[in-house]
């Protein structure tokens, strides 16, 4: 979940990475400036004219002091260029490492759909939602019908889903409303699996995509909520 949303995360801090960032920069500031006072602080009473790379831990200094030394193996391991002319972001995203670019992270940029639909829809695109079936068929091709767009069949979900982020691409006003009713479905359809088996209730198809379109209304904005004014549920 910490990589960024165009490799299939969810570009969430990861706090372990960054603390270890941030330590190392102050390591390097307490190697190369000298100019505040709580550098020169441990100067003069822990370092006293040694090198930070080379010298030994001081025992007696307090775990923050500690910690800050025991960076100089970061630094030694990345070229200290890299620390001199580059941001604390800059940093983090280096340690972070390269990653592949997934194909639906379109759908998880500039989505007007509800958070927590997105994040239902970030689990399905991830595999950990069932949205196969039939029902979900059927929900999908009634919200098509709404947004007018004509749907081929299609034999399998792999095909659906390239199909689904060829019409989410872009920044028309209809990639806009594929992506966030396409958000909205996928969280209409696990809600209701959820209803069936823990409340024991059921709604219809229909009913469904009815809820998903008067969502979808009531927060496009600007030049989405004229075209979609114009729509006939």
């Amino acid at each position: 979940m910490c990589l960024p949303k165009s490799a299939g995360g969810y570009n969430l801090l990861n706090i372990r990475v960054w603390n270890r960032v941030t330590i190392t920069n102050a390591d390097w500031d307490l190697a190369q400036k000298k100019d505040k006072m709580w550098i020169k602080w441990i100067h003069t009473y822990y370092i006293k004219g040694q090198s930070i790379l080379e010298m030994n831990l001081p025992q007696q200094a307090s775990w923050m002091v500690r910690k800050i030394i025991e960076a100089k193996e970061m630094i030694q391991q990345k070229p200290t260029v890299q620390y001199r002319h580059s941001s604390t972001k800059q940093i983090y995203l280096g340690i972070l490492g390269s990653y592949s670019k997934v194909a639906w992270r379109n759908l998880m940029f500039r989505n007007e759909a509800r958070p927590k639909a997105i994040s239902t829809m970030w689990m399905q695109c991830h595999g950990r939602l069932l949205t196969t079936d039939s029902f979900t068929k059927t929900v999908w091709e009634r919200l098509m019908q709404w947004i007018r767009i004509h749907v081929t069949p299609m034999k399998s979900y792999e095909q659906m889903m390239a199909w689904v982020i060829t019409q989410a691409k872009g920044k028309s006003c209809k990639a806009k409303i594929m992506k966030m009713v396409y958000g909205e479905h996928i969280y209409g359809i696990w809600r209701e699996r959820n209803s069936r088996i823990f409340e024991e209730a059921t709604r219809t198809a229909d009913q469904i995509a009815r809820e998903v379109a008067c969502v979808c209304n009531i927060r496009a904005q600007g030049g989405m909520r004229a075209q979609m004014q114009q729509l006939i549920f």
